[in-house]
């Protein structure tokens, strides 16, 4: 797309960035390589963000704009801020937004600040499928792009990301040489296989090779990221983190362990008096998602009959977590932590609330988000 068209085309966005964008900006800049490689739908959801929220405010100086960093943070403040609005209540920017440990929104009542986070992926499997796809465009090939073991499922480390982005690189040139007009069936390298099959159009699918579960922050990564945004809270103010993860290895589930604990079934598991002792405000909170046992301290399992008598018997029981399964809201330091606003992938929200606390009670304020994300739907989009 030409620079112009994209300032025709999305006047809201394009009006923030500085004089030559295009050329100042980081080549893995997201905006930059959507524009360079005409991502109509990312180019009108970030237009779209920038018309309904204080974006000149979010964006603060308009150079920062061309750093891919500072894009992303841009791009989930502005995120966060549509979210709050709909699930929470309207945030507006601090007034010391962005400056050393200080939040990057105030509520408007003044009495809870927002801090924001987000984790995309650094492995540039995107080029693979964009390059795919504009060499397959008007043609009858859909290709199936597997990503082979060898490519680094979670790239943390420079090394790790300088490995995956030589294996996308390698792939991409081949990808560029091909002749749509003889393909071959299929092309690799020790990261990817790629199979092209007649299908009457163009397009792709991804998958992975192996089917083993991605371990969950085997680096502690994510852990360390969400301490040091608790370090942004201010005396005696709760602090409500709000976490976009635009990746694929961090699922809902596995951030909901993170913060709140590992779940164990199974006969005469006994709960953690840490999680145990809140009972009696958070009981069915607790209860519903398996954290203490549906009565008493331990669990139970028992064999039931089967509703068809060809099958063995089945069992049934609860769970809990244990002692030393709990997680990081456990720890003192997030007594003031809300709880995480959080957007998978998919763009699907939900709230994780901060039960351990013994300073403060965030129950009326789960029951307040989690009804407002089921009035108002759970789907990023519709609040758009």
């Amino acid at each position: 797309m030409q620079y112009g068209q994209f300032k025709s085309d999305y006047p809201n966005i394009a009006g923030l960035l500085p004089r030559n964008f295009m050329a100042d900006a980081d080549e893995e800049n997201t905006l930059r390589r959507a524009v360079a490689q005409d991502r109509t739908e990312y180019l009108e959801i970030i237009d779209t963000l920038a018309k309904k929220t204080p974006a000149k405010e979010i964006r603060k100086d308009p150079n920062r704009l061309t750093s891919k960093t500072n894009f992303q943070s841009f791009y989930a403040e502005m995120k966060a801020y549509v979210a709050l609005k709909h699930w929470v209540f309207a945030p507006y920017p601090a007034d010391v937004q962005g400056t050393q440990g200080e939040p990057d929104y105030e509520f408007n009542i003044g009495e809870l600040d927002i801090e924001v986070a987000s984790r995309t992926s650094w492995d540039k499997v995107d080029n693979v499928r964009v390059a795919v796809e504009d060499k397959l465009d008007n043609t009858q090939y859909t290709a199936l792009i597997t990503l082979k073991d060898d490519f680094i499922k979670i790239p943390y480390k420079g090394n790790e990301i300088a490995h995956n982005e030589q294996l996308v690189d390698d792939i991409v040139d081949k990808i560029v040489n091909l002749d749509t007009s003889n393909l071959p069936s299929s092309i690799n390298n020790n990261g990817f296989q790629i199979e092209f099959e007649d299908t009457g159009g163009g397009g792709s699918i991804i998958r992975w090779e192996g089917a083993e579960r991605i371990p969950l922050d085997p680096k502690n990564s994510i852990v360390d990221q969400i301490e040091d945004k608790v370090k942004k809270q201010r005396g005696g103010r709760p602090l409500l983190l709000f976490y976009d993860a635009d990746v694929s290895f961090l699922e809902p589930e596995d951030m909901r362990q993170l913060l709140h604990g590992t779940k164990t079934g199974g006969q005469n598991q006994e709960v953690s008096d840490t999680v145990y002792q809140h009972r009696n405000v958070w009981g069915d909170y607790l209860r519903d998602n398996g954290y203490i046992p549906e009565s008493g301290r331990t669990t139970y399992s028992k064999a039931v009959e089967p509703d068809d008598p060809k099958f063995d018997l089945k069992h049934e029981g609860d769970a809990c977590i244990c002692s030393g399964d709990e997680g990081l809201f456990a720890d003192r330091k997030f007594d003031r932590v809300a709880g995480v606003l959080f957007i998978d992938k998919p763009g699907y929200g939900y709230f994780f609330p901060n039960f351990y606390s013994e300073k403060m009670n965030f129950h009326q304020l789960y029951r307040g988000v989690s009804r407002n994300i089921e009035v108002r739907s759970n789907e990023f989009k519709d609040l758009l």
